[in-house]
């Protein structure tokens, strides 16, 4: 007589039962529910997916999280068991509500018990099966792994691959929280990246984090992944993350985890409000710096226009120094190098960080070629550019360069003046085009 393993799909379903419509399961003194939570597209203005959440309650009527359910896993294959039946329980749930709702192709957003995680496919083949019986693409399925519950590199890749290889896409789960590797997403190749809450919930409260947070979600599109920003909770974390280009989004600001889906097309007025106040605001900050940044933009320009007449350096840029915010002007050569010091002033001050970074204060000779302003300033020559923040290596200061390619005797140069830039100023890093 063969005895089917606690694991297996028909041992999974012999634990699952139908109560009204709706796909229950029991195992040992608890019951296990699915909600879903819609996750939803900025672009679109609409649901493209939804996550499977399980819900628990004991015999006893108390409603345990499913951290405490995991937790109570004996050993390895119950865990392994907890995981798949969760699994199956959300996907079953999911097809049905979806061919009720006729909501189209959504992608299941489905967790993976990190320990269970780890050992996909050891146990015997579970999930294409599963996916087959219940009706579910495995391209329609994205797998959510926790990668810092994870240590053993090769043992993550191995899970992720397993699951990959079937078709399914993989999410990286609260990125950004505790000692998230870096180097893991080059290695794992995640289709999304999930932004932990703490991200968003941060640049809400901090100006500084608020302007490093599109530099993450860049890179992590650079590296070949989807954004997610998860956890949001108001309009302004919406805007922040529509701010910061994240693709996609969920939280409780646009709906709880219900036992339903979410119709497609719902809250096509809420995305709609968001977009509008994104682009007033957007058009307002752009005025703001045009209007902050005219006198430094005219400034250098007239001081350009005085060089290629001819001018000497020190009175071609005074007019720029004098400025409330400027810090410092320098010209580079065709290939990025310094020609002279820097010139500057000291209406703003001894700058703390100067002292510190004191080696790097004689800048003359250096090159500068890899920096952005320069070489936008060289690629639309003749055009003034504007960078984004960065912290200058003179004397540790966040400035903005204002970069004009401009010739001298017929020769290629790059006229530069820094301003001081300030996380909480009204001077934004959406004003230019570096």
């Amino acid at each position: 007589m063969t005895v089917t393993a606690p694991f297996q799909l028909d041992a999974l379903l012999g634990l699952v039962y139908q109560e009204d419509t709706a796909y229950l399961a029991h195992r040992d003194n608890l019951v296990l529910h699915s909600h879903f939570q819609p996750i939803f597209s900025f672009a679109h203005r609409r649901v493209v997916g939804h996550e499977g959440l399980l819900r628990a309650w004991s015999d006893n009527g108390r409603q345990l999280s499913p951290y405490t359910v995991f937790a109570s896993a004996r050993s390895e294959p119950e865990l392994v068991t907890l995981d798949r039946l969760a699994r199956l329980l959300h996907s079953l749930n999911f097809s049905r509500l979806s061919t009720q709702q006729q909501s189209g192709m959504q992608w299941l957003f489905l967790n993976a018990e990190p320990n269970a995680f780890a050992h996909a496919g050891q146990y015997g083949r579970f999930f294409p099966e599963m996916l087959e019986k219940v009706g579910i693409a495995p391209t329609q399925v994205v797998i959510e792994v926790l990668e810092t519950a994870i240590e053993n590199n090769r043992q993550l890749a191995r899970a992720v691959d397993y699951f990959r290889e079937m078709g399914c896409l993989i999410a990286i789960d609260d990125f950004g929280a505790g000692h998230s590797n870096v180097d893991r997403i080059w290695r794992l190749r995640p289709d999304i990246v999930k932004l932990d809450r703490t991200l968003i919930a941060d640049a809400a409260d901090n100006p500084e984090a608020r302007h490093i947070l599109p530099g993450l979600v860049t890179l992590l599109h650079e590296a070949g992944s989807l954004v997610l920003a998860e956890g949001i909770e108001n309009d302004w974390e919406a805007f922040l993350a529509m701010e910061a280009d994240c693709d996609l989004v969920q939280g409780y600001y646009f709906a709880t985890p219900s036992p339903n889906l979410f119709e497609p097309e719902a809250l096509r007025h809420t995305f709609e409000q968001l977009w509008r106040n994104f682009e007033t605001t957007m058009h307002r900050e752009i005025n703001q710096n045009q209007q902050l940044l005219a006198p430094y933009t005219k400034a250098l320009l007239h001081g350009a226009d005085r060089l290629v007449e001819g001018g000497a350096f020190e009175q071609a840029t005074a007019e720029f120094l004098t400025q409330r915010l400027s810090l410092r002007c320098f010209l580079l050569d065709a290939v990025g190098c310094q020609v002279d010091d820097c010139l500057s002033e000291t209406h703003l001050g001894h700058h703390p960080s100067a002292d510190r970074f004191a080696p790097l204060a004689d800048t003359k000779g250096a090159i500068w070629s890899r920096r952005q302003y320069f070489r936008q300033a060289m690629r639309r020559f003749g055009e003034l550019q504007i960078s984004r923040p960065y912290l200058a290596l003179t004397d540790g200061q966040l400035c903005v360069t204002l970069s004009l390619g401009i010739r001298i005797n017929n020769q290629p140069f790059v006229l530069c003046g820094d301003l001081a830039w300030y996380a909480d100023s009204e001077l934004l890093d959406g004003a230019g085009q570096g």
